[in-house]
Order: structure tokens, then C-alpha cells, then sequence
């Protein structure tokens, strides 16, 4: 069997792998990403040659990766922050993997229905954790309610692009849709406001988008508001919740803005390349924290690690330097996303506006809370823009 193939096939397994184990186990994403260095390491060896990854992606990645280590060798501990450039290195890997393996039809499907499935069972997870454990907020197979949340984001747009395009069977474009209506539940019952918030704008962003569904668009979430002022009516739990979007004194919201008063602070005395990455719970609790702040760090040396914003995170951390990096990182991809949605006009559903939807919802939380350093956030956006990327190729056919 030609070594090219086999290097093919596995690594297609290795995706499928992905799309199951992301959603629902760190540990399976981990052992898929470890099996996909090491068939591409092996290929390598064979060959004497890699795969044929995207020269641009790859070059941005390059440059993005620079920047980063730059800043982390300047950084105010430059071991913890070199570890956490490596470790990001290897949250793109989906990315690649998808994009580049995902070369048909059939796999495209595959792939697709391990994504509904690990979203089924995601959801599930939630829903039983909130109706019959009792929890306060539901938190799937994620490690927390806010990520719970952003994984909501990332799942609503894909199971509508599956359930509208013409790649799967009728059944499972079923399925597809019932999943993002349990999403949607998931959604409200994470009680994650900033996904609250970013879900609306990207429903906004949607119709704003797409003339093609913006009338029904438009009903559809007209009637889902209905559905869920109703509910808040008889929630009191939904009734708390909404109103400390507006309480200034809610203590969530004012610690919040004190964090961002002290990423400001941080960049302002270290403007160029930041206090490096990782360093931004000891320069916040050890020296920045305001005197007003009330979430402190105790005996178990718990504290905050971020400031609640992406934004905030890489001035504070990178300084100009890792700023810069990070807005031209996402910038890029923003610019190929929306050019593959106007290149995919003709189809019944784009898979360049769902990766768009996707990105923009991210960014959108990542006003009020640090979501793009966190391992199982990223990976799954990286394989879904992979995944979808790898869409436009197939379909276009």
C-alpha cells in the first residue's frame, strides 16, 4: 500500500478522532493530536519530505509564533512563558489536520457526524447535569460553564451549516437540526451572559449577511426571543441572572472592570513586549490588584489569571508586540472566512459564513472574558475552521 495513502487514511482517523474527543475529553483530543504528529513524523522519515500544508497559513502561523517569542523572551519568567508559546503551537494542529486530510466526500461526512455526536452527547451531558443533578449552571463535559458556553457558540453555526447544506442524508441533517435546537437550550441553561450577549450579535451579524434567509432569520429568532421571555417569566434562576447584566454592583462585574483598570495599568508601564505570557496572575494579584478588589487570591493561592478580556490578556501580557500578533492572527483568517462565504454564494448554506459566525462569536465573548487561551476552546475552533475550510474544496467540485 503506497506510504502516501496510508499516511491519508490515518490521519483521517485522527480527525474523526478530533471532531469526537475535543467537545467531550482534553485527554482524547491529546492522544489524537499526539497520533497525528507521530503518522506525520514517520511519514517523514519515509518520505523525507511533509505533507503539503497550506504555504500561507503556515507562514502566518510562522510569523504569529515569532511575535510570540519574542515577547516570551522578554518575559518576567521566560520558561513559563516559552512552555505556554509551545503549548499553544499545538492547538493549531487541528487546523492543519482537517484542512489538509479532509479530502472527500465521504470523509467530509464522516468527520461531520462524529461532530453531531460529540454535540449530542455534549448537550445531553449538560441538560441531565442541570434537570436532574440540580446544578446551578451546566457545564456539559467541559471543564466549566463559561467554556460550556463558548462551545455553544461554535456548535449552533456548524449544526445549522450541516442540517442546510447537501452533504449528509436527510436523517442525519435531522439530527443535525435537533442538536442545534438542544444547543440552544444548553446555551441559556450555561447562565454564561457574554455567551448570551455574543450569541445575539451573531444573529445580527447573520441576517445582516445573508439575503437569502434574513426574512426567515428573522422570525425564527423573533419567536425563539418570545420562547425565552416566556421561560425567564417562570425562572427565577433566568430572572437573576439577566439582571446583573445592568447591576454595576454585582461583584462579578465590578471585579471585572478592576482587572481591566489593572491590564491597563500593566500595559502601560510595560508597552512594547508585555510581562510575558502566563505572568499575568502574579503581576495582577501580587502587585497590580486594586485596593477595591475582592476576589483575592487565599492559602490555596487561587486568584485570576486573565482579566476577563482577549484583548486586555495580550496587551497586558505581549505588550504592542503580542497584540499586534494576535489582531493579525484573527484578522487573517476573518478576511479568508468572509472571502470563501462571497465565493460560495451559489451553495445553499456557506461554510466560509459559518466559520465567520464562529470567529466573530468567540471574539464577541472575549470581550468579557479571556476564551482564545483556553486548550479545548481553541482546538475546537481550529478543527471546525479546518473542517469547514476543507468543505469549501469538496463541495465546490
Amino acid at each position: 500500500m503506497p506510504t502516501k495513502f496510508s499516511l491519508d487514511a490515518a490521519m483521517y482517523w485522527v480527525v474523526v478522532l478530533l471532531a469526537l474527543g475535543v467537545p467531550l475529553s482534553t485527554a482524547a483530543a491529546s492522544i489524537a493530536v499526539g497520533a497525528g504528529v507521530l503518522f506525520i513524523i514517520i511519514y517523514f522519515v519515509r518520505e523525507r519530505k511533509f505533507p503539503q500544508f497550506d504555504k500561507k497559513i503556515l507562514t502566518v502561523f510562522a510569523v504569529y509564533l515569532i511575535c510570540q517569542l519574542i515577547t516570551a523572551l522578554t518575559s518576567w519568567d521566560v520558561p513559563i512563558s516559552l512552555r505556554e508559546v509551545g503549548g499553544e503551537l499545538h492547538r493549531f494542529f487541528p487546523l492543519l489536520f482537517a484542512m489538509t486530510f479532509i479530502k472527500n466526500r465521504e470523509q467530509l461526512s464522516g468527520v461531520l457526524i462524529a461532530t453531531i455526536l460529540a454535540a449530542l452527547i455534549n448537550d445531553a451531558a449538560g441538560i441531565w447535569q442541570y434537570v436532574v443533578q440540580g446544578e446551578p449552571r451546566a457545564y456539559g463535559l467541559n471543564h466549566t460553564p463559561t467554556f460550556f458556553g463558548s462551545f455553544m457558540l461554535m456548535q449552533f453555526p456548524m449544526m445549522i451549516f450541516i442540517a442546510q447544506s447537501e452533504i449528509l442524508s436527510p436523517m442525519w441533517k435531522k439530527i443535525a437540526m435537533f442538536v442545534a435546537g438542544l444547543t440552544l437550550i444548553c446555551l441559556v441553561l450555561s447562565m454564561t451572559r457574554g455567551a448570551w450577549l455574543s450569541f445575539i450579535v451573531m444573529v445580527m451579524i447573520f441576517i445582516a449577511m445573508e439575503e437569502r434567509y434574513r426574512l426567515a432569520a428573522a422570525k425564527t429568532f423573533a419567536c425563539l426571543a418570545i420562547i425565552f421571555v416566556v421561560v425567564v417569566m417562570f425562572s427565577g434562576k433566568l430572572q437573576d441572572r439577566l439582571s446583573t447584566l445592568t447591576n454595576a454592583n454585582f461583584q462579578s462585574n465590578t471585579e471585572r472592570v478592576l482587572m481591566w483598570k489593572s491590564a491597563l495599568e500593566i500595559f502601560s508601564d510595560y508597552p512594547v513586549f508585555g510581562i510575558g505570557q502566563k505572568m499575568f496572575f502574579k503581576a495582577y494579584n501580587e502587585q497590580y490588584i486594586s485596593p477595591e478588589a475582592k476576589e483575592r487570591p487565599g492559602k490555596d493561592r487561587r486568584g485570576h489569571t486573565h482579566p476577563h478580556n482577549n484583548f486586555l490578556h495580550r496587551l497586558s501580557e505581549g505588550g504592542l508586540i503580542g497584540f499586534a500578533s494576535f489582531i493579525g492572527l484573527y484578522l487573517y483568517f476573518f478576511v479568508q472566512f468572509f472571502k470563501q462565504w462571497r465565493r460560495e454564494k451559489k451553495l445553499p448554506f456557506s461554510a466560509g459564513l459559518t466559520a465567520f459566525l464562529i470567529l466573530a462569536a468567540l471574539q464577541l465573548e472575549g470581550l468579557t472574558d479571556t476564551n482564545m487561551n483556553q486548550v479545548p476552546i481553541m482546538r475546537e475552533f481550529w478543527l471546525l475552521a479546518g473542517t469547514l475550510i476543507a468543505s469549501e474544496k469538496i463541495l465546490n467540485r
